[in-house]
């Protein structure tokens, strides 16, 4: 198998912001499986976090912590699972040649990037609490500060870099360009969407 070069010394945390490519072959064929332990406890630890932003809160902060801590990680094995599994399905179609082992690690190390969310985000918490969750009665984005409005940019500028590094890894497992990891991403979220819409559209008919 054609095998792509990379630094001995390449750091994947830092990498990936630049080097895509070349840190998703890296982590697949070079990091033991104790990395993707920790990239499953990480992305979904800042998974959760994410999530409960601009919703209410339901435990104390200790508690939305622990919750992410403990179910997060549960969350990105099975996110991971399945949307590795359909990649690879997906990917197939364009002949593409990654395993099932190489897709996963390769999903997981397109969130690195969604990593680095962590301390930011935390910080989001402690400092603005009452920005970060929405308080009873409220509604969204009515109670913004200056902070949060900063935190809710880099967010969303990370999650955008993010998903052009997932069509980067995905590509890259399957030894395909970026463009068709980009279709390959997008072709079962479409599927989604139309079905969900169907869905809505009978229950709606059915209701009227």
């Amino acid at each position: 198998m054609e095998q792509t070069k990379y630094r001995d010394n390449l750091n994947p945390f830092t990498a990936i912001w630049t080097r895509p490519r070349e840190t998703v072959r890296y982590v697949i064929e070079e990091k033991e499986s104790n990395f993707s332990f920790l990239l499953i406890v990480l992305s979904g630890f800042v998974a959760v976090l994410i999530g409960n932003q601009g919703a209410e809160q339901g435990f104390p902060l200790l508690g939305v912590l622990l919750m992410a801590l403990l179910v997060g990680p549960l969350a990105a094995i099975v996110g991971t699972s399945v949307g590795a599994g359909i990649y690879l399905l997906i990917g197939r179609l364009f002949k593409g040649q990654a395993t099932y082992k190489e897709m996963f690690r390769a999903v997981l190390t397109s969130q690195i990037t969604q990593i680095w969310l962590i301390p930011f985000i935390l910080l989001w918490i402690l400092l603005s609490p009452e920005t970060y969750f929405l308080q009873a009665g409220e509604m969204p984005f009515e109670n913004e500060s200056p902070l949060s409005i900063i935190l809710t940019l880099i967010l969303s500028v990370v999650s955008i870099w993010t998903f052009f590094v997932q069509c980067k890894a995905i590509g890259e497992a399957h030894r395909l360009s970026a463009w068709k990891g980009f279709f390959i991403i997008a072709i079962p979220a479409i599927v989604f969407i139309a079905i969900v819409a169907v869905i809505i559209i009978a229950i709606v008919t059915a209701v009227l």
